[in-house]
């Protein structure tokens, strides 16, 4: 069963926020030369529906690791994850390979291999679900579309701009019915126009999504993390601090803008 809370979005506005995972106490470690090393020290965080939570932090300072014990990609030593009030780390193998691609989306900068096909990267996970192979294509074209990268159809991912990249990741995350979304470190280095043009998109994305999901992201940079509803970074100790949202008392407090405050005539770039 879901948990909620209450998130003050305004003086005036106080919204109960069911949560669609939650991330309770993890610790995470791996062996490297011999050596033990702690990666994540007792991280909790929350992800309601209709949030995007961004997790800043530098190259190889766990944020990856993080999201992917948040998926369900890994198991970790201590703590849990739940989604939807399931226990990832308790279920089979089989059943968790079930949810990844369909319940479970994760996507990352590097993409599938360069040679595959937009509209199968896109659509296969639908086909894998029982959609059918034709309608996972249509479905695939549509989802292309709507995120403005119809033009990408039959092109390979090695072929693909960086923006282009963007589009499609986000085509194949919101092509079926997600209840979270991972990107790992898909927004880092748009520059300013693109991540807020890219930062838009996703939210009209995550406020059309029916139902309802919740979007989990990483970003090495806090522009790429603006536009979330809560950022936390993650440090060298391997445990969180409160960036924007609902900070801890001794949390840095950072001014991050509405949407209706980022200028809607911003216009997209041709090529990057």
């Amino acid at each position: 069963m879901s948990s909620k809370r209450c998130s003050m979005k305004s003086p005036m506005l106080l919204l109960v926020v069911v949560d669609v995972l939650l991330v309770e106490g993890v610790w995470k470690g791996y062996s490297r030369g011999g050596r033990w090393m702690e990666v994540l020290s007792g991280v909790s965080l929350e992800v309601g529906l209709g949030e995007v939570v961004a997790v800043v932090g530098s190259r190889l300072e766990g944020k990856t690791t993080l999201l992917k014990v948040a998926a369900g990609m890994e198991r970790p030593d201590r703590g849990s994850v739940s989604l939807d009030g399931r226990d990832l780390a308790g279920l089979r193998d089989r059943s968790r390979s079930r949810l990844l691609g369909h319940e479970i989306v994760w996507i990352d900068r590097d993409g599938p291999e360069l040679g595959l096909e937009v509209s199968k990267f896109v659509g296969w996970p639908l086909a894998l679900h029982g959609r059918g192979r034709r309608h996972a294509e249509r479905m695939a074209a549509q989802s292309l579309e709507r995120v403005g990268a119809r033009e990408c159809m039959g092109r390979h991912w090695g072929e693909l701009s960086n923006w282009q990249r963007v589009l499609v990741g986000f085509a194949r995350a919101f092509a079926g019915a997600p209840r979270l979304v991972v990107f790992d470190d898909l927004l880092d280095a748009l520059g300013g126009r693109a991540t807020e043009e890219a930062s838009d998109l996703l939210r009209s994305l995550v406020e059309e999504s029916e139902p309802r999901c919740g979007v989990l992201m990483s970003a090495s940079d806090m522009e790429s993390a603006m536009f979330a509803d809560r950022v936390w970074s993650i440090t060298r100790k391997g445990t969180l601090k409160s960036l924007s949202g609902q900070p801890s008392d001794d949390a840095d407090i950072i001014p991050f803008p509405q949407a209706s405050e980022i200028d809607a005539s911003v216009d997209g770039p041709a090529t990057r």
